[in-house]
């Protein structure tokens, strides 16, 4: 048995108030959030990009979704109510930050604790999340679920504060009816490969030493931690023999979705053929076409639909003029923004 220690009052510190001193005070082990992330498996983060952001004081990733998890946070307390109205079990906020008394790495940052019916106390998570994804995410009654994200993250705070249940709530509405509940148990055997997991990552944050990319982790996430690194305008040589079966395996991979875009040009042409055929259905014998036509045979129904809806566009030709006659408009409105960087890749024969 142990108890953990308490780190830091967060009372007036969190992701919303004293935001500078909650990400200094992350910054010094592992959290809940970024069990799934140093394990190689993060939905939002790569391991690369936590290293990055663990040895770095300065690091703090800009999000593009940051009025999603703003919601989420103000969503919290509301979260909590409806936990306890729905189970009948007490809620309490824990204002603290832990660390794990044996594995100092591991730190946890609640939303809340339950009050069980014996006395002891079990994690709560609080989620705001989209409606159209619940029953992807979570399952039905008959079938539930859980994210691996997010059960990666209580399982790392009953590991933690040592606690052996632990209570999801996903809130994805504003009725008692638009919510998911979840209950998980303490599970050692996964404990212990997370420990390890998570242990293996922080050695390469107290070392200094990058971790290596693994060909499991998801490259989206990788290329997205890269796309924030400042890359300088310049040419670096680089060991040839190192990356050869991968300049193989890169033409290879070229080839078979070269063939595989010729097999989708030939059923592209198929449906631009069929297209034509119903659109021209649209005409009736005095030769008008309508923007919507319906097929009927019984209960069965078609409905096709050509219908031109109009966009506004700036061409460059005209973002020029604009700039050259109106450079105040210009400056006003329009926002110019520098674009993800390009990848190619040229092989030369000698």
């Amino acid at each position: 048995m142990y108890s953990p220690i308490k780190l830091y009052d967060t009372t007036h510190v969190n992701a919303t108030e004293n935001r500078e001193q909650w990400l200094a005070w992350r910054k010094s082990g592992i959290g809940g959030s970024e069990s799934a992330a140093a394990r190689g498996h993060g939905k939002f983060q790569s391991m690369l990009e936590l290293y990055w952001d663990k040895v770095n004081p300065d690091y703090e990733i800009e999000m593009n979704n940051w009025e999603t998890l703003l919601y989420g946070q103000i969503m919290e307390p509301y979260a909590r109510r409806m936990f306890s109205f729905l189970t009948g079990y007490q809620v309490v906020e824990d204002h603290f930050m832990y660390q794990h008394p044996i594995y100092p790495f591991m730190i946890a940052d609640l939303d809340g604790e339950v009050i069980l019916p014996n006395g002891k106390r079990a994690i709560l998570e609080c989620k705001a999340v989209n409606p159209k994804s619940v029953k992807k995410q979570f399952g039905t009654k008959a079938d539930p679920r859980i994210p691996y994200q997010y059960e990666s993250q209580m399982r790392h705070y009953m590991c933690v504060k040592n606690v052996d249940v632990a209570y999801l709530i996903a809130i994805y509405g504003n009725t008692r009816n638009d919510v998911v509940i979840r209950k998980i148990y303490r599970d050692y055997a996964y404990e212990e490969v997370m420990i390890k997991e998570e242990a293996h990552f922080w050695k390469y944050v107290e070392e200094r030493t990058e971790p290596p990319y693994f060909e499991d982790q998801n490259p989206d996430l990788v290329l997205q931690a890269l796309r924030r690194q400042h890359f300088i305008n310049g040419t670096i040589d680089l060991p040839y023999d190192r990356y050869a079966a991968d300049f193989d395996a890169y033409d290879r991979l070229q080839e078979q979705k070269k063939s595989k875009e010729e097999e989708l040009l030939l059923i592209d042409d198929g449906i631009e053929h069929l297209k034509a055929k119903f659109v021209l259905s649209l005409r009736d014998v005095n030769g008008q076409y309508y923007d919507h036509g319906v097929f009927q045979s019984g209960s069965d129904r078609v409905d096709i639909f050509y219908e031109a809806k109009e966009s506004i566009s700036l061409p460059k030709e005209a973002q020029d003029r604009l700039l050259e006659d109106h450079p105040d408009i210009f400056s006003k409105y329009c926002v110019i923004s520098k674009g993800n960087p390009r990848f190619s890749l040229k092989r030369r024969e000698k």
